[in-house]
């Protein structure tokens, strides 16, 4: 909402002239600098800020700036933004260098940056990685300092300054951290401070509400991104709204499984045309019948095409999911046929084949990525909840006898989550249910420090955590005691909460070059910001299972 009466300017200026006369007051440093980032939702902010060894000075020039902005234009930008630079320290340019070059995850540098002692030239943490100040080129080759988009962004932001930076001849820089907040609804919301909720709302508001809201917002951006032929808009790279321009059967297929997944936690009626018209090119996209009762979805242009067995577990996802949804059996035959198409890729030893050459048939890859088996079973696993075809839970049982011998549960892979879970509700045997509890046991120090927003952990747990309800309900006792049960309830709170991280709320998207493509989405960090369909895909899959296990 943007302010464009007297009466919500004074309420924004009083709030704002409080909080910084009490944050301020909280710190005593030698220099004091405040940034005010504003903008809408067509074009990344503008970043103004001021600097003095005076508190008061640059509380009265920040609010002498907004009312000549208000005056001038009787309204202000939708999105704004308050920061002081705090924690401010001299540091050697080849020590800054070094923690951006040789970071563990690219684009986890939480700092903000002054070129100078006196912030005149200077940069927020989100404005770094909004203008790819530090950028990659992808995501397993080391971040670096781009000395172009650094000398670029001084010209648009500093006009009057004619300096240009040369990184190898600087000495030291100045780091800090921030503490702000974004107005909101009326209201300041306050920022986290520092590694790794960096610049990221502090919640305050009742926690399943807001994951209800943020899942609201994300299925309706997904649902957006849905074209008229039934196409994906695929993602973006969004510090400059690059396109990802390739696409892929798996992705298309799960984001429509998790769309259509939402219907669990609210009913959109509005989005079932769109979602018809996902499946519709789905089927005349990628379906390709061997003959009349057994089909594979295809992959990759029309003279490399392929057969994936995750793409196939895919389809069958989506489309049950979609029957269990909507009540309706019209795409039934389509998921039977792909799953007897599964089955020509699992011997009788339970070992998968991933990819075939398209149409030929032909072996191309006997592995691609472990997690096409885990899918593979859920798949066959799902269809045999509905039409209870004793052939697909044969398969799925041989599949898990080779997951169990080759102790799969390193992988800790969220579709064996899954699947787990759904096979020891209808065949409850124990070694199903040690799989299970090891899946996630062997790697919760790991899911604890991951240092990423790694969406699948949540699915992963969420599965995990019905699972092991169920032994405690059937009385199983010497297993529900080796499943840290409390300690698993902690760890999924933490990566719900952790998770935000990952998200494209206002006080991110802002800094991006077209914050309305991305506003309300889930990134991925380390890979250079991207938002990608998936991405949305197992962040909703995840907090709908949050949601619903929050309603018991």
């Amino acid at each position: 909402m943007t302010i464009s009466t007297q009466t919500d300017f004074q309420n924004l200026k009083n709030k704002l002239d409080l909080w910084l006369e009490q944050t301020l007051n909280q710190y005593q440093q030698e220099i004091y600098t405040v940034f005010f980032s504003f903008g809408g939702l067509e074009k990344r902010c503008r970043v103004w800020h001021t600097t003095s060894e005076e508190k008061r000075t640059i509380k009265n020039r920040l609010l002498k700036y907004l009312e000549q902005m208000y005056e001038k234009n009787r309204e202000l930008p939708l999105f704004l933004k308050f920061d002081i630079a705090i924690n401010i320290q001299k540091k050697s340019w080849k020590e800054v260098d070094h923690e951006v070059t040789t970071q563990s995850h690219n684009n986890h540098y939480r700092k903000g940056v002054s070129f100078d002692p006196n912030f005149e030239i200077c940069f927020l943490e989100q404005e770094i990685y909004g203008r790819a100040l530090i950028r990659g080129i992808v995501y397993n080759q080391p971040n670096f300092w781009d000395e172009k988009n650094i000398n670029d962004t001084i010209k648009i932001k500093y006009p009057k300054l004619k300096r240009n930076i040369e990184l190898p001849k600087l000495n030291d820089v100045w780091v800090f951290d921030t503490i702000g907040v974004i107005y909101e609804n009326g209201q300041l919301i306050r920022l986290h401070t520092g590694y790794p909720f960096n610049g990221v709302r502090i919640l305050e508001e009742n926690k399943k509400d807001h994951i209800r809201t943020m899942v609201s917002e994300n299925a309706d951006f997904l649902h957006r991104e849905i074209q008229e032929s039934g196409q994906f808009i695929y993602g973006y790279f969004p510090a400059y709204n690059r396109l990802i321009k390739s696409y892929n059967t798996v992705r298309h297929c799960t984001s429509l499984y998790a769309l259509i997944e939402t219907f669990e936690i609210q009913g959109k009626l509005e989005y079932w045309p769109k979602i018809h018209k996902g499946i519709q090119y789905a089927l005349s996209t990628f379906y390709r019948e061997k003959d009349p009762q057994t089909a594979y979805m295809i992959d990759g242009t029309q003279d490399q095409a392929e057969v994936k067995l995750g793409a196939n577990a895919a389809l069958i996802l989506m489309l049950t999911k979609y029957q269990e949804i909507a009540g309706d059996n019209q795409y039934l035959k389509y998921a039977e046929n792909v799953a007897r198409g599964i089955q020509t890729m699992v011997n009788d030893e339970g070992e998968t084949t991933h990819v075939l050459h398209y149409p030929s048939l032909e072996l191309k890859e006997k592995f691609r990525i472990v997690y096409y088996d885990g899918e593979a079973a859920l798949a066959l696993l799902r269809l045999y909840q509905i039409n209870h075809d004793p052939a697909l839970l044969e398969t799925v049982k041989q599949m898990f006898e080779h997951f169990i011998a080759k102790k799969y549960y390193k992988y800790h892979d969220h579709w064996l989550s899954y699947c787990v879970n759904e096979l020891t509700k209808i065949d409850p045997q124990e070694k199903y249910f040690e799989f299970g509890l090891n899946n996630y046991l062997k790697h919760m120090k790991f899911i604890k420090e991951r240092k990423t927003a790694y969406a699948t952990f949540l699915e992963m747990m969420m599965s995990a955590y019905k699972m092991v309800t169920r032994l405690k309900e059937q009385g199983k006792d010497s297993l529900f005691n080796q499943s840290k049960f409390e300690e698993l309830k902690e760890l999924i709170e933490w990566r719900a909460e952790y998770q935000r991280t990952g998200f494209f709320y206002p006080e991110v998207a802002m800094y991006m070059a077209v914050p309305k493509n991305i506003l309300n989405t889930f990134y991925v960090r380390h890979d250079r910001f991207r938002t990608r369909i998936d991405d949305q895909e197992h962040n909703l899959s995840g907090y709908v299972a949050y949601l619903k296990y929050l309603e018991v």
